[in-house]
């Protein structure tokens, strides 16, 4: 055995030994790691630092109504929960916690907070963005740990101004995708912008590696867009629709108001509706038919309109030549007045007020099936001898264009559709057509978009200027206004006349066709009105119409249900653009 001292220096000599061949050993694998597996190794590294490419979303553009003030749509902010169930200790605690909050069912919650997955989305259905009161009362039970694993982001939310023009405006769904209304016509051209992006390294637990982002590109605003609507006209017409369904109910309704001078929409509605704040919950096929522009269904005596200005702007009406009322034959066909026994001999003038039927036939027979049809397509509608009518181009979607015969339609065909039977046309067709009258016989395509300005209206883009095309005489526009104004003073539409504002117009009642075969459907009707005030000088052009309305005393007519409410809508109408009254009539209707 040697000394102590030389075994204690055999020990130091054994450590240094091992400590040297250590760091000989560290040394080359650092070598090896920057040489040979350097290039391996830095692809794993970069595996573990993920590329982050985080979505900066756009903010929408704002919908305004007329006055460039009243926000019919608009962003707030909101958020969105998630969970990571790995770290949620009590799921039943949790979810117990959270139901109240969220609304969303305690069952469902411990559900989602049982999965086996990194990160779980916090929703039901469309519900899933939440205000900030909610976020601020999650977080103050995680500041008192109460909650683990729960995880709130900011994003934003769309609001409505209540369930107004909700045919209008469409809403978002719960994956923010547009349905219907301005919200999906004007999407991609104007509303959505252009989501930013940004791009950086990071490491598994989030937090970024680099000094800054690799890519960093702003998101770009949507615009804002101003409509034609006027909110207080659109406030007053759902009002009037509303309260006249009360009493009339009806399987559906829809009113427009239109400026005549350039095709503005200042209002329009349709029932059944629903609700642009929770439309994913309650949007269906049924209240999300927009009856103003999607219905087609047999205008009725509305469509007289058109008839009558084609034979005045063709020197063929004579308001003082007489007729025979009551019955006509035409080939094989009778037609009949409304009143079947007719008024005997009647002037054209009086059949226009009283709404002859037989009156309009000769009219059509007058003009000939040609000029007919050429007048027909000149005011908007398409060609009788196409399957299908022309859309008015309004900007919305899923117009329809009315249907036709898709051949050169018979003797008879034509003289039905002279009173509005035998064709289908849209509610916003006849609105294009009557404002032609209305103006004096400039066609404008019907029209929502007013202006488009920056996003929070930093400057403007875009005005929308529309271009008229003349179809028919101004001599004749005026002698259609006057006969339109007689009327409603004499005639048919007396209930929707107003004294000092001097309403024009027309009635309409029309059977529907039974969809399983021909004929049509009985006491089955869809009861309207059209018309402009003040008559000789127009400031709006109204429609309403109902579909299948009831009524306590068995009248069901254009006259006795559409008019009054055309009536009380213009009554408003009229005040609201200050539109002064005359005492005096503008027209010798005699």
């Amino acid at each position: 055995m040697g000394s102590p001292l030389k075994r204690s220096k055999e020990r130091s000599l054994l450590v240094g030994l091992i400590l040297t061949l250590c760091l000989a050993a560290i040394i080359f694998r650092l070598l090896w790691i920057q040489t040979v597996e350097s290039d391996e190794l830095l692809n794993q590294a970069q595996k573990n630092w993920e590329n982050s490419n985080q979505i900066i979303k756009a903010k929408r553009g704002t919908i305004y109504d007329r006055t460039g003030t009243n926000a019919l749509a608009w962003e707030v902010p909101a958020y969105y929960f998630v969970a990571d169930p790995k770290q949620i200790k009590d799921v039943k605690k949790t979810a117990k916690l959270l139901s109240p909050i969220l609304q969303i069912p305690e069952h469902t919650l411990i559900e989602k907070l049982s999965q086996n997955k990194p990160f779980v989305q916090l929703k039901v259905g469309g519900q899933y963005k939440y205000p900030k009161e909610v976020y601020d009362e999650i977080l103050k039970l995680k500041d008192q740990d109460q909650l683990q694993g729960i995880y709130g982001y900011r994003t934003t939310d769309r609001h409505y101004n209540g369930n107004q023009l909700a045919h209008v405006l469409g809403f978002l769904n719960h994956n923010d995708q547009p349905v219907g209304g301005v919200e999906s016509y004007y999407n991609e051209k104007w509303l959505k912008g252009k989501d930013g992006i940004i791009k950086y390294k990071k490491a598994k637990d989030g937090m970024m590696i680099s000094d800054g982002p690799e890519k960093f590109q702003p998101p770009e605003p949507g615009k804002d867009l101003v409509l034609t609507i006027d909110l207080s006209i659109q406030k007053h017409v759902e009002e009037v629709l509303d309260r006249f369904l009360k009493s009339h109910p009806a399987k559906g309704a829809t009113a427009i108001v239109a400026d005549p001078r350039n095709g503005e929409i200042l209002a329009m509605a349709s029932r059944p509706a629903f609700d642009p704040r929770s439309a994913t919950s309650t949007y269906t096929q049924e209240n999300g038919h927009n009856m103003a522009v999607q219905s087609q269904f047999e205008p009725g005596s509305t469509f007289k309109i058109v008839t009558l200005a084609a034979a005045i702007n063709e020197k063929l009406f004579d308001p003082n030549e007489t007729f025979e009322s009551g019955t006509i034959r035409v080939d094989d066909q009778v037609i009949r007045d409304w009143q079947p026994e007719g008024w005997g001999t009647i002037s054209y003038r009086e059949g226009v007020y009283k709404s002859s039927n037989v009156a309009f036939v000769h009219l059509a027979g007058k003009l000939g099936a040609e000029r007919f049809m050429k007048y027909i397509e000149r005011f908007g509608f398409g060609k009788m001898s196409d399957k299908f009518g022309k859309k008015t181009g309004i900007d919305l979607p899923a117009e329809e264009k009315g249907v036709f015969y898709n051949r050169i339609p018979y003797r008879s065909e034509i003289a039905s559709a002279a009173f509005g039977q035998g064709i289908s046309v849209t509610p916003i067709q006849q609105v294009q057509a009557v404002c032609a009258i209305a103006n004096g016989g400039v066609i404008y395509k019907p029209h929502l978009l007013k202006e488009v300005w920056k996003t929070e209206k930093e400057k403007l883009i875009e005005r929308v200027n529309p271009e008229g095309e003349r179809i028919i005489e101004q001599e004749t526009a005026k002698k259609v206004r006057e006969l339109l104004r007689g009327a409603v003073k004499f005639g048919t539409g007396q209930e929707a006349d107003l004294p000092g504002y001097r309403v024009a117009g027309k009635t309409g009642t029309a059977q529907k066709p039974d969809p399983n075969g021909g004929g049509y459907l009985k006491d089955k009707y869809i009861v309207s009105f059209i018309g402009f005030a003040p008559a000789d000088s127009p400031d709006v052009v109204v429609y309403v119409a109902f579909d299948e309305p009831t009524n306590a005393y068995g009248s069901t007519s254009g006259g006795t249900i559409a008019a009054p409410a055309a009536r009380d809508i213009l009554k408003k109408v009229l005040q609201i653009r200050k539109v002064p009254q005359k005492k005096e009539e503008g027209f010798d209707l005699k």
